[in-house]
Order: structure tokens, then C-alpha cells, then sequence
């Protein structure tokens, strides 16, 4: 059973500047997360109803929990999590998820 940290930005004040960042700063530090298998940036296009609630969704996998929990609590994890809060402006939420096949 693979793990996955969903990670969840509201719209940020000035989505390009986040952009930028984001892709140059963000995800190079991201992705130094030891045990890091897949990542993944969903960039949030439309709602049912509305305005979407988010921005930009993204999953990061792990061949399980106990890697998940070591990548979060690692240098790497901690640096990239304190990087997030400061370039979220519109906001973030983090999940964490185990995943199952459902075919």
C-alpha cells in the first residue's frame, strides 16, 4: 500500500509570482525528500459550481507510511514544508493518505 502527502494551496494573491517560485524554488526541494517515488502538480482548472476552492493540487508518493513519516521528519522535509507556508499565500492544507488499487 503506497502513502501520498496531498498537499492543497488556496489562490495565491499574485498566482504568478507563485508560479515562478513554486517551480524554480519549491519543487527542486521538494523533490530532495529521501524516498520520494512519484510527484505529482494537478493545476486546478474549473469547479462543478464556482470558483474552485484551490489552486493547485499535488501528491507526493511513498512506498509506504513509515517512508512517508521518515521524508517528513527529515531535513529535506522540514525545509520543504517551512518553504511551503512562506510561499502559500492563498493558503495550505497538508493530507496524508494511504492508497489502494481500486480496479
Amino acid at each position: 500500500m503506497t502513502a501520498k502527502i496531498i498537499v492543497l494551496y488556496g489562490k495565491p494573491i499574485d498566482p504568478a509570482a507563485f508560479d515562478e517560485k513554486y517551480w524554480k524554488e519549491h519543487v527542486p526541494l521538494a523533490k530532495q525528500m529521501p524516498g520520494l517515488r512519484k510527484f505529482t502538480v494537478h493545476k486546478v482548472v474549473a469547479a462543478p459550481r464556482g470558483e474552485p476552492v484551490y489552486y493547485q493540487v499535488v501528491e507526493l508518493e511513498f512506498e509506504n507510511m513509515d517512508a512517508l513519516k521518515k521524508a517528513i521528519d527529515s531535513q529535506q522535509g522540514r525545509e520543504s514544508g517551512k518553504h511551503g507556508f512562506k510561499m502559500a499565500t492563498g493558503g495550505i492544507t497538508f493530507l496524508y493518505a494511504e492508497s489502494k488499487e481500486a480496479m
